[in-house]
């Protein structure tokens, strides 16, 4: 898909504007200059509500008729509000256009109401124009609304991707972006028919079978309730973390408390090495235990055991058959165990005692023997088991030390801030903010506790549930309806099992795909020794080489910017490698070329993360449109930028302050801005 040409008529604060796209393969990129409030969001809204009939205002969402055209028609009077899109898609040229009409109610009536919507699709064939049917569907074909936020999103929000507990963003953008969502809607369309055979089985079952399936499906509501509850609780530990994140920022900020801000950051980055240190010496003990941790538990009874054997075979309860000693009995009483006489020079005499030395391992008396014989050789496994896990726990205990020293570092820090009383030009003094902190810290831990206590009651109910679903596989039922139901209910489960199997699969292997392209981007743009991957649990992380080890670092927002945006570019190329790949896919679409538009994606970037930034986005996609304000663009991002931007406007605001005046905006060429049009 390539933009070509967008006109707004009546749309918010837009009477009647355009906006032409570079699409050259140099200048790739089309830039929009405007104040904060003057319209770039309008006119990112301007695409999604064109596709897809969807707006996201902060305010009066429902207001999308010009204020300055409502206010000139009459009561009664109808506005025309239009968004008209011209593109190229698979060498095909295409006209789009939404248009509503809004009736004006009252005298004071700014927002109308709607008497008509329509959408039409028009295309060039053979020279001439003809009109799309299902105009709405061809267009999600084009750009799927699945994917409307990877190509129309605010830049500042972006580095949401990159923050704390995004992995199910990051799994929905992946899987959007390959279509593998047709897997996902099949296995849910297969559980809903585990579930309809389910109750099939209930109708014609025996009380008992009956029984145990209302058991599952209690428990099976119960989880849903609880998931539901998990989901409420993580988008709190989500909101509270960025809350905490804008206090550590408007600190950092502060000349007062900027210094200690910094240090406790530093502090916190030892805590979470300390921590991570910690997890790995976890993970030797764990595996310790699974591997020798039985030695310990059954040295009792192997010692106890052997020490039996010993005495036994001392006290002659134990005689070896084929002994020597036997043997030598044997030849004294000169009879075999036969009853044959045993002359010393016949052949039965010679043949019992070439029997001498030959099978002593093979005796009861020799195998008692070795089983005691080994008891040193399981205390030596013991004893180095023992002594690997006290060294282990000792350098854990340690760490846990340090963790409390530094920690003791970051409460002294904390109560300084909550000495500094001097009010900022916000109205909030360094030690309201740490106050506010402190509150937000112990809320969202309080969040996590209830989280995981969650997660342990959903694994016990899936336990139970396991156990009821193999009794009911057990039940015996003599009805043909229910052994039937119970065939297709079985059928089903184990094709849901595979496609999840097959869906899992495929994503990560695109997960694996992105990360390579995010590691390679990440890698030439990001300053420091810094490193940014899609981990197998699918959260956008950033690294940091440290002697041989890697460790996770804190994220500034420029660097979860970078990631951010680095990740939506590995989606877009692979969505362009898949179009342009001759091979068929089986299971998922075969991608696409999508451009990229972006409100403010240089938000409150340090000059460092908008130079990173800027030369980023150029290398997103193939076309890139880029709404910023005079501030942001100035400096590092016009220097790294210029040489490829291909068109460039300006939003003209005004507030529509004054008698019979509405705000409006304006967008004009550098021509017309220079002249004063």
């Amino acid at each position: 898909m390539e933009l070509k040409r967008l006109e707004l008529e009546n749309f918010r604060q837009f009477r009647d504007d355009a906006i032409t796209f570079a699409n050259g393969s140099e200048k790739n990129v089309t830039v929009v200059h405007g104040q904060n409030g003057s319209g770039k969001t309008t006119l990112l809204n301007a695409f999604t509500w064109l596709f897809y009939d969807d707006v996201d205002f902060d305010t009066r969402p429902e207001r999308l008729a010009s204020e300055g055209a409502m206010a000139e028609a009459a009561v009664g009077d109808k506005v025309d509000v239009s968004v008209r899109l011209s593109f190229d898609h698979e060498g095909v040229e295409y006209v789009a256009e939404r248009n509503a009409v809004y009736e004006k109610q009252s005298s004071d009536d700014f927002d109308g109401e709607v008497t008509e919507m329509d959408l039409q699709l028009k295309y060039r064939e053979n020279g001439s124009w003809a009109t799309r049917n299902n105009a709405s569907n061809k267009l999600d074909q084009i750009l799927p609304e699945r994917l409307s936020g990877l190509f129309f999103f605010d830049g500042e929000d972006i580095d949401e991707l990159a923050g704390i507990d995004n992995q199910d963003r990051i799994q929905e953008a992946i899987q959007n972006i390959m279509g593998l969502t047709i897997l996902e809607r099949a296995t849910k369309h297969l559980g809903d028919a585990a579930g309809r055979f389910e109750n099939e089985i209930q109708e014609s079952a025996s009380e008992e079978l009956a029984e145990l399936i209302d058991q599952k499906q209690a428990i099976e509501e119960e989880i849903d309730a609880l998931k539901r509850e998990q989901d409420d609780v993580q988008r709190n530990i989500e909101h509270i973390e960025q809350e905490i994140s804008d206090i550590d920022q408007k600190l950092e900020r502060l000349d007062e408390s900027a210094a200690l801000q910094e240090r406790r950051s530093e502090y916190e980055e030892e805590v979470q090495e300390l921590e991570t240190d910690i997890e790995r010496i976890n993970d030797q003990i764990k595996e310790q235990l699974s591997e020798e941790g039985v030695v310990p538990l059954a040295m009792p009874l192997i010692r106890e055991t052997a020490e039996e054997l010993d005495a036994m075979r001392e006290r002659g309860e134990i005689p070896s058959e084929l002994s020597d000693s036997f043997i030598e009995s044997l030849l004294q009483a000169e009879q075999c165990i036969c009853g044959r006489e045993l002359e010393q020079g016949t052949q039965p005499y010679e043949h019992v005692v070439g029997r001498r030395g030959d099978t002593i391992e093979d005796g009861v008396e020799q195998a008692a023997l070795r089983i005691v014989g080994q008891l040193n050789r399981i205390a030596e496994i013991e004893s180095d088991f023992l002594e690997e896990i006290d060294e282990l726990t000792a350098q854990r205990r340690e760490l846990h030390d340090e963790v409390e020293d530094w920690e003791e570092k970051i409460d002294d820090v904390s109560t300084e801030l909550q000495k500094m009383d001097s009010t900022t030009d916000e109205g909030l003094s360094p030690s309201q903010l740490e106050n506010n902190r402190e509150q937000k810290l112990a809320e969202r831990d309080d969040l996590i506790g209830e989280e995981a206590a969650i997660e342990q009651k959903i694994d016990d109910k899936n336990e139970a549930i396991s156990e009821i679903e193999t009794e009911i596989d057990d039940q015996q039922d003599e009805h043909a309806e229910t052994l039937l139901a119970k065939k297709r209910r079985k059928a089903a489960k184990e094709v849901e099992h595979e496609l999840q199997t097959v869906f899992d699969n495929l994503k990560n292997k695109v997960r694996r795909w992105s990360n390579e392209r995010i590691q390679s981007e990440f890698s030439e743009i990001a300053t420091k020794d810094l490193q940014a991957e899609i981990s197998e649990d699918f959260a956008l992380k950033i690294w940091q080489q440290v002697g041989d080890e890697q460790i996770e670092v804190d994220k500034s927002r420029g660097e979860r910017q970078i990631a951010s945006l680095a990740f939506i570019g590995s989606l877009v190329d692979i969505a362009q490698e898949r179009y342009e790949s001759e091979a068929e896919s089986e299971y998922f679409d075969t991608g696409g070329i999508y451009p990229i538009v972006m409100d403010s994606p240089f938000g409150a970037l340090d000059k460092t993360h908008r130079r990173e930034v800027s030369e980023a986005i150029p290398r997103l996609a193939n076309q890139v449109v880029v709404f910023a304000t005079d501030a942001q663009w100035e400096g590092p991002v016009e220097d790294e930028m210029e040489d490829i931007v291909g068109e460039v406007y300006w939003l003209n605001f005004t507030d529509g302050e004054g008698v019979d005046n509405h705000p409006q905006t304006r967008i004009e060429t550098e021509q017309m801005a220079a002249r004063g049009d």
